[in-house]
C-alpha cells in the first residue's frame, strides 16, 4: 500500500486578473487539502493596468508592469493552462476552450476583465487601436511608432475617450514622443462628456484641461465618433477628424461568451453578481472585476475594485469549498485615484481632496512596486494536503491500475485512427500487426516523470520525444503503446486528467500518421507516461551513431537548455516567457529536420536527450572512432538557459552526464559550457554531414522552421582528446 494526497474537487480560474493573482497567492500560501485549482489564461504574463502610462511614456520597463502568471502558478501549487476560453456550460459544468480539451469544474470563477464597446461604433472594431487587450495595443503601438519613426511627415494621433484611462495614455504617448522620438506629432482628445474625466472633482478636471491646453493638445468635449474609416473619425455632429494613430478608451464592454453561455448578465453583457462575488443565476460560479455586474450596487469600472475584490473572492471560494458562511463585499463609497500626467508627476484626489506635485508620483511608485512585488513571491514548499487515510491509502499492482469505468469512458472520447497494418489493436489482450514486406522494424521505448502540470502538454511532447529515437534512425514511424500513470484522485478528476494526456499523446500520434495500439493504466503518487514506439526503415540502412567520418559538420536542429528550464520551473524561478519558449520547442517535431538530413546525405545521427549535448555526441564518437571540435558560441541556446545557470540551477542528471563525459580539461569561462550536460525532453537531432552541404542544409532546416546551427566538425580520432571547445 503506498499513500497518496487525493484531489476531489476541481476550482477553475478563468482570466489572470487583478482578483484572481490575489485568490492564486492565497491557495499558495494556504492550501486547500483535496483541491486542485487551474489558472486559464490566453497569455502568461497579466498586465498591471496602473503602470500601463508609464510603461507608454517609458518610465518602466516591460518587465516591471507584468506579473508572471505561469510562474505565480508554479509557485503556488496551481496548475496553468495557456488557452482562450471559447464559452462554458454551466450545466454541465464544462469549459470550452481554443485548441485545447475541455474542462469540467466544481466551483468556477471569472475575472476576465472588459474591453471598449467598439461594436457600438461602426467599423471600429476593424480600424483603430483599443487600448484593452492591452498586450495588443502594446504591440500595435510599438510597431507604429518604428514606422512613424522613418517618416518626416508630422502625424496626427487620437485618443477617444475622456476617461482616466484616455487622458493618462495620451498624456504618456505624447511625453514619449516628445522625449524620445524624432516624431512630430498633433494631439487630440475625444470626450463624449461634456467635461473630461467626468467621475473626478472639478479641481481634477481643471488641472487636466489646462496642463493638455499648455501642451498644445486640443480637446473636443460633448461629441461622440460614430463611424471610422482607415485614417478618418467622423463625429455625432457629421464633422470629421483624420488620424494616423487612434486609441480607443472608451467605455467598457463584456467579452460575448460570457452571455452566450447563459449566465444571467446585465444589458451590457457583464455577469450579474451578488454581495458574496457569485452569479445570481449560478451560485457555483464566482466573478470579479470588469467582467461582472455587482447587483447591490453599481461600481464603475475600475481597477481599483478589482484589486479590493481579490481577498473577498478568496475567502469566499475557500468559505464556500468548506460549506461556510460566506462574507460580503462592502465597496468603498470613494476611493483614492492617482493619475499621472505623463512626466514623473501624478494628481492625487478622493472626493473633493485634490494634490499634485512629483511627490504624488513617487508615492504612486512606491504603491506599484509594492503591489506587483507582492506576486512575485520567493519559492517556497508546500507541505502537501491530508486526507483521510483510508482514501490515502491505495493498493499496488494489479489493484493499482486505472478502473474499467474510467478506461472506458476515457477511450469513448478519444479519435483513435485504424492502420491498414493493424488488425486488432486498442480493446484486445495484445496488437497484431502485419509487417510491410521487405522492411526492418524499428522499436524504443522512452518514460517520463511528471514535468509540467499540464497532462495535454505533457502528453504532446512525451510523444513527439519518443519518436525521436525512430526519426533519429532514420525510420518511419508506425504505431505506438502507451503506458500512462494517473495521480489518485476523485474518479471525474482521474478521467479528465487521463483523458487529457491521452488526448495529447493522440494528437502528437496522430499528426505524425502513427497508430495507437494498446497501453496500460494505473494509479500512482504522481503523474507519468511512457511510450512504446514502432517504425519502418524504408532502406536496408540505418542511420546510425556509427556513421561519423573525420571532417564531416556537426548540425545540431534544435537549442538546449529545456532541463534547466523545467528545473527552474519546478523551484518557481523560471519566467513564464522562457517556459513558454522551450515548451514551443519541445513541441516541434523532429520529423522534418530527419528528412533534410537525410537528402543532405547525413552520415550519422541521433536525438539529444536525457544524456545531454556532450553525452549523446560522445556516443556518436566513440561508435564512429572520432574525435571533435565543438565552438561554444556557435551552440544554440534556449532563452533564459544561460541566466538559470548562473543562479546555480541545474537538473538532477547534471551532475551524473558531467562526470561521464570525457570532456574534463576544459579551462573556459562560456556561459553556455554547464548547459552542455543539460539533459533535453524533446531535443533536436544531432547529425554529421558532409562539409560541403553545410551551408544548403542550413538553409533547408531554416526554412522548415528550425533553429539549427553548425556547431563544429568531426576530427580524427585522439584518445586524449576526445572532444576539444573552444569559445569561437
Amino acid at each position: 500500500m503506498i499513500g497518496l494526497t487525493p484531489h476531489k474537487e476541481d476550482l477553475r480560474l478563468i482570466g489572470g486578473g487583478h482578483s484572481h493573482i490575489a485568490v492564486i497567492k492565497k491557495l499558495g500560501m494556504h492550501p486547500i487539502p483535496g483541491l486542485r485549482a487551474t489558472l486559464i489564461s490566453n497569455n502568461t504574463l497579466t498586465s498591471y493596468s496602473g503602470m500601463l502610462p508609464g510603461l507608454i511614456a517609458g518610465h518602466y520597463t516591460f518587465e516591471d508592469c507584468h506579473i508572471d502568471l505561469r510562474k505565480l502558478c508554479q509557485w503556488a501549487g496551481v496548475q496553468f493552462v495557456c488557452s482562450e476560453v471559447q464559452r462554458i456550460d454551466p450545466i454541465a459544468r464544462q469549459i470550452y476552450c481554443h485548441q485545447y480539451p475541455s474542462l469540467r469544474y466544481d466551483l468556477l470563477s471569472i475575472n476576465v476583465g472588459s474591453q471598449p464597446a467598439l461594436n457600438e461604433i461602426k467599423n471600429a472594431t476593424v480600424h483603430g487601436h483599443p487600448i484593452k487587450p492591452i498586450k495588443q495595443f502594446l504591440q500595435n503601438w510599438h510597431q507604429w511608432l518604428e514606422s512613424a519613426q522613418a517618416s518626416r511627415q508630422p502625424k496626427r494621433i487620437v485618443v477617444i475617450g475622456g476617461g482616466a484611462a484616455g487622458v493618462e495614455i495620451l498624456l504618456a504617448m505624447h511625453y514619449k514622443l516628445c522625449n524620445t522620438t524624432s516624431i512630430h506629432a498633433g494631439f487630440t482628445l475625444i470626450c463624449a462628456d461634456q467635461h473630461i474625466l467626468s467621475s473626478h472633482n472639478k479641481r481634477v478636471q481643471a488641472f487636466f484641461k489646462h496642463h493638455l491646453q499648455m501642451l498644445g493638445i486640443s480637446i473636443i468635449c460633448g461629441k461622440h465618433v460614430v463611424s471610422v474609416t482607415e485614417h478618418q473619425l467622423m463625429l455625432n455632429d457629421n464633422t470629421t477628424l483624420n488620424y494616423d494613430f487612434s486609441a480607443w478608451a472608451i467605455h467598457a464592454g463584456a467579452q460575448p461568451w460570457l452571455a452566450e453561455s447563459g449566465l444571467k448578465c446585465d444589458g451590457r453583457g457583464f455577469i450579474q453578481i451578488d454581495q458574496y462575488l457569485r452569479s445570481i443565476s449560478h451560485p457555483d460560479i464566482f466573478a470579479a472585476g470588469d467582467s461582472a455586474a455587482f447587483m447591490p450596487a453599481p461600481l464603475p469600472k475600475a481597477g481599483v475594485y478589482a484589486v479590493r475584490q481579490g481577498p473577498i473572492l478568496a475567502k469566499n471560494i475557500v468559505a464556500q469549498l468548506e460549506n461556510r458562511q460566506l462574507l460580503p463585499f462592502k465597496p468603498q463609497r470613494r476611493f483614492l485615484s492617482l493619475l499621472t500626467t505623463g512626466e514623473c508627476y501624478a494628481v492625487a484626489s478622493r472626493g473633493a481632496l485634490f494634490a499634485r506635485g512629483k511627490w504624488v508620483w513617487v508615492w504612486k511608485n512606491h504603491i506599484d512596486r509594492t503591489f506587483m512585488a507582492r506576486f512575485n513571491p520567493q519559492p517556497m514548499v508546500n507541505t502537501g494536503n491530508s486526507s483521510d487515510a483510508n482514501e490515502s491509502m491505495r493498493c499496488g499492482g494489479c489493484g493499482a491500475k486505472v478502473s474499467s469505468n474510467i478506461l472506458r469512458n476515457v477511450l469513448s472520447q478519444l479519435d483513435i485512427q485504424p492502420h491498414p497494418d493493424v488488425t486488432s489493436g486498442p480493446g484486445d489482450d495484445a496488437a497484431i500487426i502485419n509487417l510491410p514486406a521487405n522492411t526492418k522494424w524499428l522499436q524504443s521505448v522512452d518514460f517520463f516523470r511528471s514535468f509540467i502540470d499540464d497532462p495535454y502538454l505533457m502528453g504532446r511532447i512525451a510523444a513527439i520525444h519518443s519518436l525521436g529515437d525512430i526519426y533519429a534512425m532514420g525510420g518511419i514511424p508506425h504505431s505506438a503503446l502507451v503506458t500512462a500513470v494517473i495521480p489518485y484522485s476523485s474518479e471525474p478528476i482521474m478521467q479528465e486528467t487521463l483523458l487529457h494526456l491521452m488526448r495529447g499523446v493522440l494528437k502528437t500520434l496522430n499528426d505524425e500518421n502513427t497508430a495507437l495500439i494498446g497501453g496500460h493504466s494505473g494509479e500512482g503518487p504522481e503523474m507519468a507516461i511512457g511510450l512504446t514506439v514502432n517504425g519502418i526503415l524504408p532502406s536496408s540502412k540505418a542511420l546510425t551513431k556509427s556513421g561519423l567520418t573525420p571532417g564531416d559538420s556537426l548540425i545540431l536542429t534544435k537549442p538546449i537548455g529545456s532541463g534547466i528550464l523545467l528545473a527552474a520551473n519546478m523551484a518557481a524561478r523560471c519566467q513564464g516567457l522562457w517556459l513558454d519558449q522551450a515548451l514551443a520547442y519541445m513541441l516541434q517535431s523532429n520529423r522534418a529536420a530527419a528528412t533534410i538530413l537525410r537528402s543532405y546525405t547525413a552520415h550519422s545521427c541521433t536525438d539529444v536527450t536525457g544524456f545531454g549535448l556532450l553525452g549523446h555526441l560522445q556516443e556518436m564518437l566513440l561508435a564512429s572512432r572520432c574525435s571533435a571540435s565543438l565552438s561554444m558560441n556557435a551552440i544554440p541556446v534556449m532563452e533564459g538557459a544561460q541566466q538559470c545557470s548562473l543562479q546555480g540551477i541545474q537538473s538532477t542528471l547534471y551532475a551524473a552526464n558531467k562526470q561521464a563525459s570525457q570532456c574534463q580539461y576544459y579551462a573556459g569561462q562560456h556561459p553556455s559550457y554547464t548547459l552542455l550536460f543539460d539533459p533535453q525532453t524533446a531535443g533536436g537531432l544531432l547529425a554529421g554531414i558532409p562539409a560541403e552541404r553545410i551551408d544548403d542544409c542550413l538553409h533547408a532546416l531554416s526554412a522548415a522552421g528550425y533553429t539549427s546551427a553548425h556547431i563544429g566538425s568531426a576530427t580524427p580520432y585522439n584518445t586524449n582528446s576526445l572532444i576539444t571547445l573552444t569559445d569561437r
